[in-house]
């Protein structure tokens, strides 16, 4: 297919009146917990955990402290599938009939768009202080892949600021 194995899109956004140097701890938003969010048919448990823990991993190499609910900031994530399709040009034709044949039966390739959003939320305030948006297209049926999913959190949290102590 030709998307699946495109980048990894990212979008972020840090909030201009959030003071990021005076936090230095954080928790899972719900009870300290991993709650998956998105369509119930991605709801494997093994991807989920994964994600969780490219997540974590990436706070605990940015200097921040996994904590409980006294935590300077919750973390949120959740996972958006949308099924999709493009027309797709079918393969060199013999002749002028099978060229017409195309154009009137066109040939499509279906896939997923996939999004990982986090969410960093002030707990005190509640205000959003970062988020950041992925989006990569995937196969219409994607297999776990522990190396993608560590890649794709670790491009989305990459411009996510560093603790300065």
């Amino acid at each position: 297919m030709v998307l699946v194995g495109c980048a990894v899109q990212v979008k972020t956004y840090q909030n201009p009146k959030a003071d990021l140097a005076k936090y230095s701890s954080w928790c899972w938003m719900q009870g300290c917990e991993v709650k998956y969010q998105g369509p119930e048919y991605y709801n494997d448990e093994k991807s989920i955990t994964e994600i969780s823990n490219a997540i974590a991993w990436n706070m605990h190499d940015k200097g921040y402290l996994q904590s409980d609910e006294t935590s300077d900031l919750v973390l949120n994530f959740y996972v958006i599938m949308e099924q999709d399709s493009m027309e797709v040009n079918s393969a060199y034709t013999s002749n002028f009939s099978d060229e017409w044949l195309s154009t009137l039966y066109p040939e499509y390739e279906q896939f997923l768009k996939g999004s990982l959003v986090i969410d960093v939320i002030d707990r005190r305030s509640s205000e959003l202080v970062w988020t950041s948006n992925a989006i990569k297209y995937l196969d219409i049926n994607p297999e776990f892949d522990k190396e993608s999913i560590w890649n794709g959190v670790g491009k989305a949290m990459k411009k996510f600021p560093v603790k300065m102590e």
